[in-house]
């Protein structure tokens, strides 16, 4: 049966006792369907494709899908409705589902008709919440924002929305357990639990070869003790919800070839973990499992992976890297200053988009990192941020960034890579990753970004020593290349760079 919504500030039923919508000021329609039906509900074989990485890492993680809700609507006038609205004053709709106990964690996803992503938790709970008048039981209520974005008005093939109609939207309610029946309550170590299973340390060789295998053997400290005995080594460092393989598998096989032949075969990556974890706890894994004695490195790092080699190279307490030296460092995309999307307030709107870009624009091993997300997600949905230190880390207001750039650091050779994305006319994807671009861009004041990264806080000013880098070491792409945060080691640019900058 289809709902219809009228408007007012009531909730109206729908089929499933206990589940319900309100949506003051906007009229339309929401229709629920069973589980399984969302890939029916589009008509975008791109879309259907894409989301086919995100189905196989949420049942990866026990994240299980119970109810599917299309609703459809138009904002018009109410007398007495005032619109919900988000705090970027977005006009929204309020779900109601019922409450599944402590034992339970619940989390909803929004798809829009442009198919950006976002993900949605609890509001807080009110007295009433657990005497729900449809259906007898406690519920819990969902805020989902309902914006319908526009069209680009240069595309002249795709002036429909991806489900055929605008204004619509796909809600999946999921459910996953907070308990574990030897353990009891497990919320708390979700994202160590995860990474401790998926995501271990280890540093490992780094080939044209096996540059996007993730079964490469770990290096014994005795294996990389003789290439430290023969020169300087090359060493990758990935970024946050990655792996080596995931974070430098597009890099061209020419290029890791021409940098084996510069390294004389000494180049290595270091898988590490990127939630549970701090930069600083990162490094003291390494320097346990570096062999004894003086070690030089050089750097190419993705996102997070830029801090961890701060740490590295800069050599602060508490972690002491004087055996350690680092000649060059390549930062790719890092937060340098930080990104306003790693603060408490907006920690969920990172996931939004990187889940929006990894679905739609699939680049590298995608199930794997989307699961690292649906991790995060589980955790902020139940734990909150206590156990996230690896995303914590790039707060601009936090702790770890207002002690790393603060003056005194040992002088690097800096060079970065930085892009300040928006949307091309260039196909469905860019459209739809277009959409995620302007959903939150009031977290950034509209400064450029690449997605996740505020641009210039890659290179310019932070207090740090190294900083801002000269002109000539850094290359910044353009708003019309469409490089987000996620592509940019498949950029012919950035491999050209690599072998000049690092020969």
């Amino acid at each position: 049966m289809t709902a219809v919504l009228t408007g007012s500030v009531e909730s109206v039923a729908l089929d499933s006792p206990g589940y319900a919508v309100r949506a003051p000021g906007l009229q339309g329609t929401a229709e629920e369907f069973p589980k399984g039906a969302t890939a029916s509900r589009t008509t975008s074989r791109v879309l259907v494709g894409g989301f086919s990485h995100l189905d196989q890492a949420l049942a990866s993680e026990g994240v299980a899908e119970v109810k599917v809700i299309e609703v459809d609507l138009r904002p018009v006038p109410v007398a007495g409705a005032t619109p919900l609205r988000s705090e970027a004053n977005e006009p929204q709709l309020e779900l109601e589902v019922p409450d599944l106990g402590p034992n339970k964690g619940q989390v909803v996803m929004s798809i829009d008709e442009a198919g950006a992503v976002r993900w949605h938790f609890p509001e807080p709970a009110k007295p009433s919440d657990g005497e729900a008048s449809r259906g007898g039981g406690a519920v819990k209520r969902f805020r989902i924002v309902a914006t319908v974005p526009p069209l680009p008005a240069s595309d002249k093939v795709n002036q429909r929305s991806i489900f055929g109609a605008i204004g619509r939207r796909i809600l999946r309610v999921f459910v996953y357990p907070i308990t574990d029946p030897v353990v009891g309550f497990i919320a708390d170590r979700i994202a160590k639990n995860f990474e401790d299973r998926k995501r271990p340390y280890g540093l490992r060789s780094f080939t044209a070869a096996n540059r996007a295998d993730a079964n490469v053997p770990t290096l014994a400290k005795e294996e990389i003790a003789a290439m430290r005995d023969k020169g300087r080594i090359l060493l990758f460092i990935h970024g946050t919800f990655s792996t080596a393989h995931g974070g430098f598998g597009d890099i061209s096989a020419a290029t890791l070839d021409t940098l084996h032949q510069v390294y004389e075969g000494r180049v290595i990556a270091f898988n590490h973990q990127t939630l549970s974890a701090s930069p600083t706890d990162n490094v003291q894994w390494l320097l346990a499992n570096l062999p004894n004695g003086d070690i030089e490195f050089d750097i190419v790092c993705h996102s997070r992976g830029g801090l961890v080699s701060r740490v590295i190279a800069d050599n602060r307490a508490p972690v002491d890297t004087t055996r350690v030296s680092v000649r060059r460092l390549i930062f790719a995309a890092t937060p340098n200053q930080g990104t306003a999307l790693a603060e408490p307030d907006h920690m969920v709107n990172m996931l939004d988009r990187l889940t929006t870009a990894l679905t739609l624009a699939p680049t590298g091993p995608v199930t794997e990192t989307l699961e690292a997300i649906v991790t995060a997600v589980k955790v902020i949905g139940h734990a909150g941020l206590k156990s996230l230190d690896g995303l914590a880390s790039m707060n601009p207001k936090g702790p770890f960034l207002g002690a790393m750039n603060a003056a005194g650091a040992r002088a690097r050779d800096y060079y970065a890579f930085a892009s300040n994305y928006e949307p091309t006319d260039r196909g469905l994807r860019a459209l739809v990753t277009g959409a995620a671009d302007k959903a939150v861009d009031f977290i950034f004041r509209e400064a450029g970004n690449d997605l996740v990264v505020p641009t210039d806080g890659v290179f310019q000013e932070n207090g740090g020593n190294g900083f801002p880098m000269r002109d000539d070491h850094v290359f910044k792409f353009p708003p019309e290349r469409g490089v987000m945060h996620t592509n940019f080691f498949s950029q012919p640019e950035v491999n050209k760079r690599l072998v000049e900058w690092l020969s």
